[in-house]
C-alpha cells in the first residue's frame, strides 16, 4: 500500500519491495540495483516499515481529530488565504476602474480597458490556483473516512489502504536509519 510513495532516503529513486528465501520481504533502492551508484537505503524490512508509517498516520490524524484541529483542516493551507486576499485586492481595483469611468474620454477609456484586461487576467489565474488548492486541501469529511480507514486498518482492503495513504502523504523517503514523511495534511 506504499508502493509510489515510499523512495530512497539517500537518492530519491523509488524502493522496490523484495522477497528473500526465508520469507522476509524487503525493501532495495531500484538506482542501487540498477547500476549500484547509490549507497543504498540499508536494510529495510517491508513489513517494520509499514508499521511505523502507520503509526505516523494515527499520530498526524489525531492532531485533526480536535476541535482546534478541525479548523485546522479547514483552513490548512495558508496559500489558499493568502490568495483570497489578493484576489480581494484585484476586485476593489477593477471595480476603483469601473467607478472612475464616468465622464471619461475615449484616451482615458482605451487605458482603463488595457488595465481592467491586465487585471481580470489576473483574477482568473487566482481563481484557478485556489480551486487547485482547495481541491487538494483536506476536508472534514476526508479526515472522517481516513479516520475510519486507520480505525480498522488490518480489515481495510489493500485499495482503501492506497487511498487513505494518497489522501495524507506525498512521499516517504527512508533508509535503515531514518524516515522523513513528506504530508500532504
Amino acid at each position: 500500500w506504499l508502493a509510489g510513495k515510499i523512495k530512497c532516503g539517500n537518492c530519491g529513486y523509488a524502493l522496490m519491495s523484495i522477497f528473500n528465501p526465508s520469507g522476509k520481504q524487503y525493501l532495495r533502492c531500484t538506482k542501487r540495483l540498477d547500476n549500484k551508484s547509490c549507497p543504498g537505503c540499508g536494510k529495510i524490512i517491508t513489513s517494520e516499515l509499514e508499521a511505523v508509517v502507520y503509526q505516523q498516520m494515527i499520530k498526524k490524524l489525531a492532531s485533526y481529530k480536535t476541535l482546534t484541529g478541525r479548523k485546522k483542516a479547514a483552513k490548512a493551507n495558508p496559500k489558499i488565504a493568502a490568495l483570497q486576499v489578493e484576489l480581494l485586492h484585484v476586485d476593489s481595483e477593477i471595480e476603483k476602474l469601473v467607478d472612475s469611468l464616468t465622464g471619461a474620454n475615449n484616451v482615458l477609456l482605451s487605458y482603463v480597458n488595457v488595465k481592467i484586461a491586465e487585471l481580470d487576467g489576473r483574477k482568473q489565474e487566482l481563481v484557478k490556483q485556489i480551486a487547485e488548492l482547495t481541491v487538494e486541501a483536506i476536508s472534514p469529511e476526508q479526515v472522517n473516512q481516513i479516520s475510519g480507514y486507520l480505525d480498522t486498518w488490518d480489515n481495510v482492503s489493500f485499495d482503501d489502504k492506497r487511498r487513505g495513504v494518497d489522501l495524507m502523504i506525498t512521499t516517504v523517503a527512508a533508509t535503515s536509519d531514518s524516515l522523513n514523511i513528506t504530508w500532504k495534511i
